[in-house]
């Protein structure tokens, strides 16, 4: 594994080579009802055990099995033997810090797409950018709402994990709109409208849900990505952006007065 120059650790390099041969399969099932559901691992990784207990009790209640590591080493070792499906990475670490750890896990070849969220006390633009454009796939900021964070973990999940059900190849219409989810494209009576990917994944996500109403928080978790980043103010006017090319069937998606929006009638 070709490390960044400005990270050079061997001996980390070493346990994440060698985790291909020695990793463990997640096979911590949940069973009920004749059906087995396999438990998503989730490794916390935070130099301070406050933060590292309240995480850890909040998701097992969400039933997640949850590895804490007070730095990064002990977490390249832990990774090695026992794949996560979820890593919480705190910044500020001794030894390895966030970034650092953030860059060897996306230059391995056998650990490159393991979802990585954030949790750090730097709360500047620079430092969210940052640790987005180094492969984090969500950034959440101390303090944290508990909700929030389990929501996130939730929301990469969904956007990450290969099994979930997905109806890609399903036509999603209402009136005259048509949305192709495998072609990420759209039709407004027979003619093709061209979407940007934020106004793509925001009418997929309305139409995937009709009747539902969706906060403007709901919508961020849902639909940011590697490459789809949004904050709070700009929900509004990519809505707006996306009635103007549903033309007629503007009014297809309903503003919630104080609460966000949605589709109904469809």
């Amino acid at each position: 594994m070709a490390l960044n120059s400005s990270c050079s650790l061997p001996e980390s390099e070493m346990l994440l080579t060698s985790g291909a041969t020695c990793m463990l399969n997640n096979v911590d099932l949940i069973k009920g009802g004749g059906i087995q559901f396999m438990k998503k691992k989730i490794f916390v990784i935070d130099d301070e055990k406050d933060i590292l207990e309240i995480v850890k009790i909040n998701l097992e209640k969400e039933g997640f099995d949850v590895y804490c590591f007070l730095n990064g080493k002990e977490a390249l070792e832990g990774i090695s033997k026992n794949k996560p499906d979820l890593i919480v990475l705190d910044i500020m670490m001794q030894g390895i810090d966030g970034y650092d750890f953030c860059r060897m896990i996306r230059s391995s070849e056998h650990y490159k797409t393991l979802p990585i969220i954030f949790l750090s006390a730097k709360s500047e633009e620079f430092d969210k950018v940052l640790g987005l454009e180094l492969g984090g796939d969500d950034y959440i900021t101390k303090p944290f709402g508990v909700k929030e964070m389990v929501s996130r973990v939730k929301a990469v999940l969904r956007r990450t994990d290969p099994t979930a059900e997905e109806s890609v190849d399903k036509v999603l219409s209402c009136k005259g709109i048509e949305l192709f989810p495998d072609k990420y494209s759209l039709k407004v009576d027979g003619k093709p409208v061209k979407l940007t990917r934020t106004e793509f994944e925001i009418l997929h996500l309305f139409m995937k849900y009709p009747e539902k109403v969706f906060t403007r928080d709901n919508i961020i978790d849902s639909i940011r990505g590697d490459d789809v980043y949004v904050v709070d103010r700009t929900i509004d006017v990519h809505v707006m952006h996306l009635r103007k090319k549903l033309g007629k069937y503007k009014e297809m998606i309903s503003t919630f007065s104080g609460v966000g929006y949605g589709i109904k009638d469809m």
